[in-house]
């Protein structure tokens, strides 16, 4: 089979009791990590996972996601998380994802942004000479598009959090799920039960590493939850060391009904 064959990935999960949140659904963080297990087994697929890009003296980083859920999954059903490559543009490769319930309904849409880098330099690669990428990508459009989120303004002091192994992936930097972990728990518990979570947009700015201490920061120009039917939510986190801003995210959200 040619690899063009594989330009639509399609990944099959159960919501197990592993990963539903305290509310029986499949939360944020379970999704973004259903998620990233689609992007790495497409990409192991098309030959460009970790090991091949190893053998090429490269790697991938993740700079920036959004993602869209119509409807959070309940335990015990099943859905379809599909992958797909649109063309790169300059030195991005944007990977989208759509995320459909077991009667096929597309309940949720996410997409990605992605830099190629030499493992030795660090230096960003340009992305359309790394494959031909006529035979990869895949001709739909999510709609969505992963946008710089501000790190100006005011912030509050929520949490903080020290990197611990288990916050580690493959490459031995934070995995990018544990980001959006960090924020929610330092939501009060409170609002997970009295708020949906509509979206969730992130950007990495930073690399962060085994010991770092990070604070979570909540903007003081978001809306009062008490006060609003909905509203959006500003992030940050920041490595206390250094004062480094390591990524930025915003909470879109709404009162449950």
């Amino acid at each position: 089979m040619s690899k063009s064959e594989y330009a639509l990935w399609t990944e099959k999960y159960h919501i197990t009791s592993l990963l539903v949140n305290p509310l029986g659904r499949l939360g944020l963080y379970g999704t973004l990590n259903l998620i990233q297990e689609t992007a790495w087994m497409h990409a192991e697929r098309l030959g460009f996972g970790m090991q091949d890009m190893e053998k090429e003296g490269l790697y991938w980083v993740l700079t920036r996601q959004t993602l869209h859920m119509k409807e959070w999954p309940r335990f015990g059903q099943n859905i379809k998380v599909q992958t797909w490559l649109r063309p790169p543009e300059g030195a991005f490769v944007t990977r989208e994802f759509a995320i459909l319930n077991e009667n096929d309904k597309e309940i949720g849409l996410c997409a990605t942004s992605w830099l190629a880098l030499d493992r030795q330099s660090k230096k960003i690669l340009p992305a359309q000479n790394l494959r031909d990428w006529d035979h990869l990508t895949y001709e739909r459009s999510s709609g969505l598009t992963p946008e710089k989120i501000p790190v100006a303004g005011e912030y509050e002091k929520l949490a903080k959090y020290r990197v611990r192994n288990s916050d580690l992936d493959i490459n031995q930097h934070v995995n990018n799920t544990k980001y959006a972990q960090w924020i929610l728990d330092a939501i009060p518990y409170e609002y997970h039960k009295s708020l949906l979570l509509k979206s969730y947009s992130v950007n990495f700015l930073a690399e962060t590493h085994l010991g770092d201490k990070v604070q979570i920061d909540r903007s003081l120009q978001s809306p009062d939850v008490h006060n609003n039917s909905q509203g959006t939510t500003n992030y940050k986190g920041t490595r206390v060391g250094d004062d480094k801003v390591l990524f930025t995210a915003t909470l879109e959200w709404e009162k449950r009904s």
